[in-house]
């Protein structure tokens, strides 16, 4: 069962989370889809529409992110990041739930699906590596010698976020940390994912579509699409769709038991 749209009493929608407060909003009716944005980002807008007329659509804002403040003594994780996510469905009563994720997002719903996969039903990833070396060399030797004292604000921080746009350099600098030594999932753990797995890579794109086809090898009931002529961030939404009306999610795969339904 869908949540209710946020009331007039609530327009501000933030849930106390593991000492955050943290931001999100619900879209359209139907079974829950969680929308996880991109490292440094926020959510996406225009990828609301096309899933919120089949689901609803909650999309998170993860910590330092848009609307939801950074916490300086808590490092960036994507494992923490996860956690935090499943705290916010635990919040909001959603047992399970459609993730799809785009770039960080995508790596938070593969660590969701490893650590939690009676919560997963099914995962699209998309920019999404399980490893460092599954980026591309350009794009690994950017992570590590870009200055973020030296990277412009994005307009999108500068507007939403409560830290304000001097916090900027610091917020990257923090993420740079993480960026350079995670993702670091195996493929033992790779191996346990058990909901229907998408991946899809642009063939422009800073993941190697090698490394996408090996994780697509390793995750069992994946399916991989390479978009052409796509870099960062490629969303097919018919292709996306037609994934999520075709395959049965985790829990008639695997015989879960339902959760007891979390309280607000």
């Amino acid at each position: 069962m869908g949540l209710p749209p946020p009331s007039a009493e609530d327009p501000m929608p933030y849930a106390a989370v593991n000492g955050l407060e943290m931001y999100h909003e619900v879209h359209g009716e139907g079974p829950p889809l969680l929308l996880l944005h991109g490292g440094s980002g926020s959510i996406i807008e225009p990828w609301i529409l096309p899933f919120s007329s089949s689901y609803q659509v909650i999309a998170v804002e993860q910590m330092g992110h848009g609307r939801t403040a950074d916490d300086p003594s808590r490092p960036f994780h994507y494992h923490d990041m996860a956690e935090d996510t499943l705290g916010l469905m635990d919040h909001l009563g959603v047992q399970r739930a459609v993730v799809v994720g785009h770039s960080d997002g995508g790596i938070i719903g593969l660590d969701l699906a490893i650590h939690h996969p009676e919560r997963v039903d099914r995962l699209v990833a998309t920019g999404a590596n399980a490893r460092t070396d599954g980026y591309t060399a350009e794009n690994l030797g950017w992570i590590h010698d870009f200055d973020p004292a030296e990277l412009p604000v994005s307009a999108a921080y500068a507007r939403l976020s409560p830290d304000g746009p001097e916090h900027w350099p610091i917020f990257v600098a923090r993420l740079k940390r993480m960026w350079s030594e995670e993702p670091d999932l195996t493929d033992a753990e790779l191996a346990t994912i058990k909901a229907p797995t998408l991946l899809i890579v642009g063939d422009a794109d800073i993941v190697t579509v090698e490394h996408t086809v090996d994780m697509f090898r390793t995750i069992p009931n994946a399916r991989l699409c390479v978009v052409p002529q796509a870099g960062h961030g490629a969303m097919p939404f018919e292709t996306v769709l037609a994934f999520l009306r075709t395959t049965d999610p985790v829990s008639s795969i695997t015989g879960a038991a339902g959760l007891d339904q979390p309280t607000a």
